[in-house]
């Protein structure tokens, strides 16, 4: 036991930990399966491509900020700012360009997000098939 160990510095904690990261890879992943046969049963084939909405949350404005400027190399339709149901979280959303509606296409995507998340200690949160009116 270290008398002075009050001294260090504190190791900050992070927003998302690794378990969290894992569940919440896991439960995307289950809910890409969900939405393309809710796509299926409504008319839209692989080959069609649409955009995502996409939604982040973290603790700092450093964060959001640091991954609203790597999804806008992405090509991304994207923005941070404070969160509207709990003013100490921020938010980063947007929109993805077009991509194909098959099972790998969304899964890599979801995976991408995730990964980009946790490496910018955001939380990859929710996201959205925005279906076109035909």
């Amino acid at each position: 036991m270290e008398i002075l160990s009050f001294l260090k510095p504190k190791k900050k904690k992070r927003f998302v930990s690794e378990n969290d990261f894992i569940a919440n890879q896991d439960k995307q992943f289950r809910l890409s399966i969900e939405s393309l046969v809710q796509l299926r049963d409504g008319g839209v084939e692989e080959e069609d491509e649409l955009k995502i909405d996409y939604f982040f949350y973290t603790d700092t404005l450093e964060k959001s900020e640091k991954l609203e400027g790597k999804i806008q190399k992405l090509g991304y339709i994207v923005n941070h700012g404070t969160a509207s149901h709990d003013k100490s979280l921020f938010v980063v959303s947007g929109r993805t360009t077009a991509m194909k509606m098959m099972h790998e296409t969304l899964r890599e995507w979801i995976g991408e997000m995730c990964e980009l998340g946790y490496q910018y200690d955001c939380s990859f949160d929710n996201w959205k098939i925005v279906e076109e009116s035909k």
